[in-house]
């Protein structure tokens, strides 16, 4: 009887190693990479710090001790040796402009006809002269794109020049000459351009004490230009000049960004994610009420609640009115200047009567989501602050249910106050904190509005995380793709020369990485799948040259990413690491 017994366990054994011999691969499956003899830091809960890593099919599947990971290889899985190295979750930046910073870097290279023709001039005479000789031989119906520097001249063509002075040196094309993204001066080839979609009084065109069109036009109308009267280029054209910059930050150590788009922009990285060509993810806003400098509270009413809707690689989280206010000394503020450069503004972008305000009021209280908004000054952002509280009051919203929708705020410049923060954590507001207005803006803000407000209203996050408010980690800058710069200045709070700025903001080594990974997750709505290594989650990873967390503080400027990893694939591979 023992003899059967052990006879068709015997039997069993062979039929089933012969089984297992012909399941699919898809079935049985092992680690496709392992990465070892490292030191990886989960970001998880606890944030535990493991010795491996094993992911399968662009996932975490564990993490733990070398003698828990190495036994999940196959004969396939690639098994790298971190040697002791540093393996961090990648780096979630909540606010940056990679498509541009594409464009005004490689543009030129790839595709002039993308780019603008930037003209350096020293008299507004010089500049005039110089737009003529690139117009000469220009098709009519070529647009023609301008922008001038430096920027006091080009101050000084915009308020002193019209479109007639515009025309002498350009007419049979359209043009648009910019001082800025949204100031720029038009011929009237590109005035007529509106006027055959638009009437004058409907778009509001300025005009002199005449009744002349001057062709000076600001941001709404240079928006209405962009979206609906140059023609758009290709999004197979931008895609070739975007992935230039993308790989440029994958290299970095960046696994997933965030910016507010317009449409070319939103219609070239779908173009993208529907081929497989991003290397890192994009979380974006959508900049139509921004855009739209006439049906903007339509729009918004209209709009639809996708947040969060998208591709692993490519999602709307939120939508966005552009900016509250100029960028810095141009800021809403309430503080007395003590520069000439600045004083108490009255005038913010934002306002309960205007475009923007009405549909941000109307896109709140439909139940959609504000990110990627500028608000540097702390007048404009009281203001979002009151349209987000009355428009959720009107919706008849439950406290819990404001905080669920986890609006945002971007910069930290000039805001927030002891006041906002305690307003922001009742609403569940994040505030996307850049540190370059530490090391950029310290000394002017203490030249400008004083010591107090250099100290403690310039990227203020340890007073927001110490009254249980989020903060999570911005750039906003091309230089941006190399993350551990700006990363140190949270940490260090200097300035690029060793001044120290909001010393009490300083955050330690673990909240200012946290800040980029478990909690910029939440900003991009996808903490349940980023920002730490856990099993599930998509394996987002990299390898650093030297450990963050034991060099000294002034030496963490100068930690690179050696290995990128997104979703299990590989993006950048600096190692030559072997089996």
């Amino acid at each position: 009887m023992k003899r059967v017994v052990l006879t068709s366990v015997v039997a069993a054994l062979f039929a089933s190693a012969a089984w297992a011999q012909n399941i699919p691969s898809e079935v049985l499956h092992y680690a496709d990479t392992i990465f070892y003899n490292g030191k990886v830091v989960t970001a998880d809960a606890q944030f535990s710090v493991q010795q491996a890593i094993a992911v399968r099919d662009g996932k975490v599947l564990k993490t733990g001790g070398n003698e828990t990971i190495l036994p999940l290889a196959g004969p396939k899985t690639r098994q790298i040796n971190l040697q002791g190295k540093l393996l961090i979750p990648g780096i979630i930046d909540t606010h940056t402009h990679l498509h541009e910073y594409a464009l005004d870097f490689y543009a030129d290279a790839i595709n002039p006809k993308l780019s603008e023709i930037r003209l350096v001039g020293r008299s507004k005479e010089d500049l005039l002269e110089q737009i003529k000789t690139a117009s000469a031989g220009k098709s009519p119906t070529e647009w023609l794109r301008f922008r001038l520097k430096p920027r006091a001249i080009a101050d000084d063509f915009f308020y002193t020049l019209t479109r007639a002075d515009i025309d002498k040196v350009v007419s049979n094309s359209p043009a648009m000459v910019h001082v800025t993204d949204t100031r720029a001066l038009a011929n009237t080839k590109a005035i007529e351009a509106l006027l055959t979609k638009y009437d004058a009084k409907t778009v509001k065109l300025p005009v002199d004490d005449k009744g002349e069109i001057t062709g000076r036009l600001g941001e709404g109308i240079t928006l209405i230009y962009y979206e609906e009267i140059i023609p758009k280029p290709k999004a197979e054209d931008l895609a070739e000049v975007y992935i230039k910059e993308l790989d440029l930050w994958a290299k970095g150590g960046v696994t997933t960004w965030s910016s507010s788009l317009g449409s070319e922009a939103i219609s070239a990285f779908n173009y993208m994610d529907q081929r497989g060509m991003l290397p890192i993810r994009l979380a974006y806003t959508n900049e139509a009420m921004f855009r739209d400098n006439l049906h903007a509270e339509s729009a918004a009413n209209r709009f639809g609640n996708l947040m969060g809707n998208g591709s692993d690689y490519f999602w709307l989280i939120g939508i966005s009115s552009g900016s509250t206010d100029a960028s810095y000394p141009g800021i809403c503020s309430t503080l007395p200047g003590t520069s000439p450069l600045v004083k108490a503004r009255e005038d913010c972008r934002l306002s309960w009567e205007g475009v923007r305000g009405k549909a941000l009021y109307a896109a709140v209280k439909a139940g959609l989501r504000l990110s990627g908004t500028h608000s540097a000054g702390d007048k404009a952002t009281d203001l979002l602050i009151d349209i987000i509280e009355k428009a959720s009051a009107d919706a008849g919203m439950t406290a819990d249910q404001i905080k669920a929708k986890r609006h945002v705020i971007d910069h930290c410049m000039m805001n927030p106050t002891a006041a906002q923060i305690v307003r922001s954590v009742k609403l569940g507001i994040i505030w996307s904190c850049a540190p370059k207005y530490s090391t950029n803006s310290g000394a002017r803000v203490n030249r400008d509005y004083g010591e107090v407000a250099a100290h403690t209203l310039v990227t203020p996050v340890k007073a927001i995380l110490d009254a249980g408010g989020k903060a999570v980690f911005e750039q906003d800058h091309h230089e941006g793709s190399d993350p551990f710069i700006d990363l140190s200045t949270f940490i260090t709070r200097k300035d690029k020369e060793g001044h120290v700025w909001g010393a009490k903001n300083a955050v330690d080594r673990k909240t200012a990485l946290l800040m980029a990974t478990r909690w910029a997750a939440e900003y991009v709505l996808r903490e349940k799948t980023l920002g730490s290594l856990e099993a599930g989650k998509w394996a987002d990873l990299v390898i650093l040259d030297r450990d963050y967390f034991t060099v000294p503080d002034d030496d963490i400027a100068n930690v690179r990413s050696i290995f990128t990893m997104v979703g299990g694939k590989v993006v950048y591979d600096g190692t030559n690491a072997q089996k």
